[in-house]
């Protein structure tokens, strides 16, 4: 009888085993990407980033001290431990033969004189960092307000030039935790985004840090990507933002420092094979250039990308980029771009942190930055839109009076961006660039009556009127259309129109609905 118990037991046990290990099989096995161009090429771009539009994107660090510039370190004074002599070019423009100009001089100048009128020529930049407290830091307000923008995302500087962490890292103390705040500031951040269901990521410093010694060698490299994976392991940011630029940063024969010297595809492999979910994360091609790889990937190469012009500027000769998006700063493009993109922009037009001297009226206003969202969703891009908090953790009112204003906007009229395509042509009207231009830095900041910007969503059209222009409106473009609707979004009524000879002539309300953009949605059939 004591066998048969016995018996019965294994057999239990062997069953157990059996059906484990069936469970475990009927697992899916995770991609394991390979730190090369082609497997990190097969990295799919998740629904959600081409579905978001809009994001945040924070520059906050001991710089919001001073708050001139978010290159203070850069820029302050010649006698500071870090600084670079006004009268002498930055170490990259030496390195590279490159003109003065690229790197702002005027700025540094500028950052120079005021380092020395309202500190002295003999303070250094870390004497700032007991000056940065974050005592008014507030990650659940913060969060609020994006969440209030119509955010999707979020994307904080946990790590810029300075090299001042936002995190309690293990590889300096120049950090949050054990400086400055004595907080993790990164980490009560993206709790509180998360917990309102917003993605967030983080910016992580990949090349400015010029006034390090170990700069730009080996034992500076391996430092920074191992800053970079600690904090991938930490957080699981659903956003990885490098900024390795296509040309300035070059070795001592004036040759581009690509891709292959930052171990970027290694960064890049490990951020997606320790990321949860590998398929639902995101990283942009700032990691340099790769100059190894097969040019038949003609669609990761500098020549056919967004950056082929500077690339040209810069002589930085042809490569491919890694990552999955790519980033246009403080511009727009012309046209309808296939890839995924993304556009970087902030409110203040003369720096990224927060600069105390601007004054309210020079920030984008409300209006621009809903004509700016709407232009370039309609040629199939993102906008990351920048904030610059003060170095007591609070955000400038007239930065949260845009973000509202924008906000408010959106809850009447998201379903003309979120989740949205572009359609066969982005738009038309008077400000309508020939491809090829840079739009905003080309002086095309503003919309006239008359401007128009197509999105798409199935057989849903969205008409987002600029500007409003009147009584009336004929979309030449959309001659010949199948309609079964159009009405505006924010009111119940439809709205009437007429096929011409010269497009669709729409008869408009007698005011609009919003004080910015008005959306048209009209329902076709077999758009």
């Amino acid at each position: 009888m004591k066998s048969v118990k016995s018996c019965l037991k294994y057999s239990w046990i062997i069953l157990l085993f059996v059906i484990i290990a069936l469970c475990n099989c009927q697992q899916p096995v995770q991609k394991q990407y390979e730190p090369t161009v082609s497997s990190l090429d097969s990295h799919p771009v998740p629904e959600w980033f081409n579905d978001a539009k809009f994001g945040i994107f924070i520059h906050w660090g001991v710089y919001a001290v001073p708050a001139f510039h978010e290159w203070y370190v850069e820029y302050m004074s010649p006698k500071s431990q870090w600084g670079h002599s006004p009268e002498g070019p930055p170490y990259t423009a030496e390195q590279g033969n490159l003109p003065d100009s690229v790197f702002r001089s005027k700025i540094r100048n500028g950052a120079n004189k005021y380092h020395r009128g309202n500190y002295g020529a003999d303070f250094e930049y870390d004497e700032f960092i007991p000056m940065f407290k974050a005592e008014k830091y507030n990650p659940e307000n913060w969060a609020g307000l994006f969440k209030s923008a119509g955010a999707q995302y979020v994307v904080l500087t946990a790590k810029h030039g300075d090299e001042f962490a936002l995190w309690p890292t293990k590889y300096t103390d120049r950090n949050a935790m054990d400086m400055g705040p004595h907080r993790d500031l990164a980490g009560d951040l993206l709790k509180e985004v998360r917990s309102m269901g917003m993605k967030m990521g983080f910016y992580h410093n990949t090349t400015y840090s010029f006034w390090d010694k170990r700069y730009p060698n080996k034992e500076w490299v391996d430092y920074m990507n191992n800053s970079i994976k600690e904090l991938v392991d930490l957080y699981q940011p659903d956003i990885l933002w490098g900024d390795v630029p296509v040309g300035p940063f070059r070795n001592n024969n004036g040759k581009p420092l690509g891709a292959n010297h930052w171990n970027s595809k290694e960064v890049i492999a490990y951020f997606y094979n320790h990321s949860e979910n590998p398929d639902q994360v995101v990283t942009n091609e700032r990691w340099g250039l790769d100059t190894t790889a097969s040019q038949a990937l003609s669609d990761r190469s500098v020549s056919n990308s967004l950056w082929a012009k500077q690339a040209q500027r810069w002589n930085t000769g042809n490569g491919i980029f890694l990552g999955d998006f790519q980033t246009p700063e403080r511009r727009n493009i012309t046209g309808i771009f296939d890839s995924p993109w993304e556009t970087c922009d902030a409110l203040d037009p003369t720096s990224w942190g927060y600069n105390k001297q601007t004054p309210d009226d020079a920030y984008m206003t409300t209006n621009e930055l809903v004509d700016y969202l709407a232009d370039i969703v309609s040629k199939g891009g993102n906008l990351l839109i920048n904030i610059g908090p003060r170095a007591d953790g609070t955000i400038p009112e007239v930065m949260q009076n845009r973000l509202k204003g924008i906000g408010l906007w959106l809850s009447i009229n998201g379903e003309a961006i979120y989740g949205t395509r572009p359609w066969k042509v982005f738009g038309e009207g008077p400000t309508v660039s020939e491809v090829g231009s840079w739009g905003r830095e080309d002086g095309e900041y503003g919309f006239k009556s008359g401007d128009v910007r197509y999105t798409r969503k199935g057989n849903i059209l969205f008409v987002i009127l600029l500007e409003w222009p009147g009584s009336e409106i004929i979309l030449k473009t959309l001659q010949g259309i199948d309609i079964k609707n159009i009405s505006m979004l924010g009111s119940d009524e439809s709205i009437r129109w007429e096929q011409t000879k010269d497009g669709i002539d729409v008869f408009l309300p007698p005011n609009p609905i919003s004080l910015y953009a008005n959306v048209l949605r009209f329902e076709c059939v077999n758009l």
